[in-house]
């Protein structure tokens, strides 16, 4: 009960920084963590990625209107996982992955047919496949073997967001 009750503040505090009126720190830590570090078509989500976002601080704000926002920011990027952790994590979503569903009618379907999805879910295990392991070497390649906990990276960048549907997303 206590787990539900702290995922439901977490998920309604998320949900009303992203529909700010004013950016914040925490909008720009939530904006920049699901922008930059999750990538969902990949299998990279808020539960696999190996990045977090801490200590964000607003240095410059470039913008700021209505509907646009720009400003100059400083974070660490904090490893949650280390290197192999990533990489097993990645080997699971990879396994779990199936090709999309096709719509065939059973009643016409031929061998040509299965041979078509077998080789659509082949190929579709196999670009799944190859983009894991190239975001594991990229990781591996820009950080070196980091470990949990590790802070990878302090980030200096200009991030721009606009206002969509009551929501701020990066630019």
């Amino acid at each position: 009960m206590k787990k539900f009750v702290l995922a439901a503040a977490i998920a309604s505090t998320l949900f009303l920084a992203g529909c700010s009126d004013k950016v914040d720190e925490s909008t720009l830590t939530n904006v920049v963590q699901t922008s930059q570090y999750e990538q969902p078509n990949l299998g990279i989500t808020a539960q696999t990625t190996p990045f977090a976002v801490k200590n964000l601080k607003i240095t410059k704000v470039l913008l700021d209107t209505k509907t646009d926002y720009k400003a100059e920011v400083s974070y660490d990027l904090v490893a949650n996982k280390s290197l192999d952790e990533f990489k097993s994590s990645m080997k699971e979503v990879t396994a779990k992955s199936q090709a999309p569903a096709t719509d065939t009618d059973t009643d016409t379907d031929t061998t040509a047919d299965a041979k078509k999805d077998d080789m659509s879910s082949a190929l579709h295990t196999l670009k799944n496949n190859l983009a894991a392991e190239v975001m594991v070497v990229a990781f591996g390649a820009k950080y070196g073997d980091f470990k949990a906990g590790q802070i990878v990276d302090t980030v200096n960048e200009t991030v721009s967001l606009k206002k969509v549907n009551d929501q701020w997303v990066k630019d």
